[in-house]
């Protein structure tokens, strides 16, 4: 009998454990991609009327949405499988190249793109049954 219990007792706290790694998971993921939407937000309102994207504002926000991004790209690849979120770098690196460029409206286009993977991602990814089995 107290062995049975024993293992029930195990049982439930290895569901308990990998519930919270999936809950942990799910947050991590959220909070990086809702980080990535916010500065291209950002970006998005810096930009708005200008005609040229040589400007110091611009390149920081820029820089710093790619160093975040860095950051969250190394964690989130022991989360995640790294070919799902590659498009959001890429497309980090082509708004450098359109800055360089002063190519307003591809850098718009870019900035969407961003947006609308970090938007697919956000309902993708998250906490359910297939992460804990």
């Amino acid at each position: 009998m107290k062995n049975k219990i024993f293992h029930i007792a195990n049982f439930i706290f290895i569901i308990l454990v990998l519930c919270a790694i999936c809950i942990l998971e799910d947050v991590l993921v959220s909070n990086s991609l809702r980080a990535v939407q916010t500065q291209c937000y950002k970006i998005e309102k810096l930009i708005e009327g200008r005609e040229s994207l040589k400007s110091m504002d611009v390149v920081m926000a820029v820089d710093n949405l790619e160093y975040m991004w860095r950051q969250d790209e190394s964690a989130l690849c022991f989360m995640v499988n790294h070919k799902s979120i590659q498009e959001i770098g890429q497309e980090v690196v082509r708004l450098k190249t359109y800055i360089a460029e002063d190519e307003v409206t591809e850098f718009k286009v870019s900035l969407e793109e961003i947006k609308h993977y970090c938007y697919g991602y956000l309902h993708f990814m998250g906490a359910n049954i297939h992460n804990v089995l």
